[in-house]
């Protein structure tokens, strides 16, 4: 099958002269016409969006109404969008989402796991408080599939079932941005218990390109889209955290002329969009990693949006940690180097 094209390595690991690991990628870049710009790898290959779905699922809640009904704030969206990092101002707005509807956290079926966040942990840790849903970095979207599920009338406990309201109208929304059938749409479990969703990577492009450029999309649809990317762009810190999350870095650094939007998904998933300055067409941008490594990821996609001046040459401090960068040993001794070659594709 074409989908089983083995990826170009294009992330490498250098020591001394030898390339001594590399890192296998998809990347596919569209615009909003969904005309393919750059392709490494298949562009039709199926894979799972993971969290990078989440600016989507929350889109498809904007749509149905659930925002207005509810009063949700940006902010809120903002976090519904996100995968947070369990830092107080995050469990006090899943909080908050929760009260609008007079749901309790014990309503959330995501599971639980420490936050994301170093100091957040280590607080705990100190107190002796235990983690709960809430700190759970997918606590934000499962808020919103409950209140969703509420405004639908349909049992709350149901709300992740794929058969649910809830899940079809995500599905149904996400086709419809992706130029699929619903039934093109392929479905597992994601970590946090609800359905993942996998799509051929040139069609999930195109649901990013259209954040940021909907246009000839019905327009409650539309609305949906800009709303949810204007909340990212507000509120980055709800996306991941307040510091040391690419997602967030991105959002705060890269040209306000490029009215950019990033989610982050596990296992090597990344998806972004921006609008191209000179011609005003909005872009698209997936990249999965074969092997599911950050340590390749971060600097693709760093590279990836220099290719297309999304960011300079010259990158800001803030953002270096998660470019090309040396290779070095215990006592800090240069040794090697990780270098993306993305070759000549655009």
């Amino acid at each position: 099958m074409p989908d089983q094209i083995t990826p170009p390595a294009v992330v490498e690991v250098h020591r001394g002269s030898l390339i001594e690991s590399t890192h296998r990628a998809y990347v596919c870049v569209v615009d909003s016409d969904n005309k393919v710009l750059m392709t490494l790898g298949n562009p039709d290959h199926v894979t799972y969006m993971r969290s990078s779905a989440k600016p989507l699922q929350a889109a498809a809640m904007v749509w149905q109404n659930v925002a207005g009904r509810y009063e949700l704030s940006d902010r809120q969206i903002a976090i519904i969008a996100g995968s947070h990092s369990g830092e107080p101002v995050h469990i006090e707005t899943v909080l908050s989402i929760l009260t609008t509807a007079e749901l309790k956290p014990k309503a959330l079926q995501c599971g639980v796991h420490p936050p994301f966040d170093e100091s957040a942990r280590k607080q705990m840790r100190e107190t002796g408080i235990e983690p709960t849903v809430l700190h759970h970095n997918c606590s934000g979207k499962h808020a919103g599939m409950l209140l969703t599920a509420l405004h639908l009338n349909e049992n709350i406990d149901d709300y992740l079932n794929p058969e649910s309201g809830v899940q079809k109208g995500i599905v149904e929304f996400l086709a419809m941005i992706a130029d699929l059938e619903p039934a093109d749409i392929v479905l597992a479990l994601d970590g946090c218990n609800a359905p993942v969703h996998a799509l051929p990577m040139r069609n999930a492009a195109l649901t990013f390109s259209r954040l940021i450029e909907p246009d000839g999309l019905p327009e409650k649809v539309q609305q949906a889209l800009l709303r949810v990317a204007n909340t990212m762009r507000t509120y980055p810190e709800m996306i991941g955290a307040n510091r040391q999350r690419i997602c967030t870095d991105l959002l705060r650094t890269v040209n306000p002329k490029y009215e950019f939007v990033a989610k982050a998904g596990a296992e090597g998933y990344y998806a972004a969009g921006w609008r191209d300055p000179v011609t005003r067409k909005g872009f698209g941008m997936t990249i999965k990693m074969e092997d599911g490594a950050v340590r390749g990821r971060n600097p693709l996609i760093i590279s990836v949006l220099q290719r297309f001046d999304v960011l300079p040459e010259e990158l800001p401090e803030i953002l270096k940690p998660y470019a090309s960068c040396p290779v070095t040993n215990h006592r800090g001794f240069q040794i090697g180097e990780i270098k993306v070659n993305l070759g000549d594709d655009v």
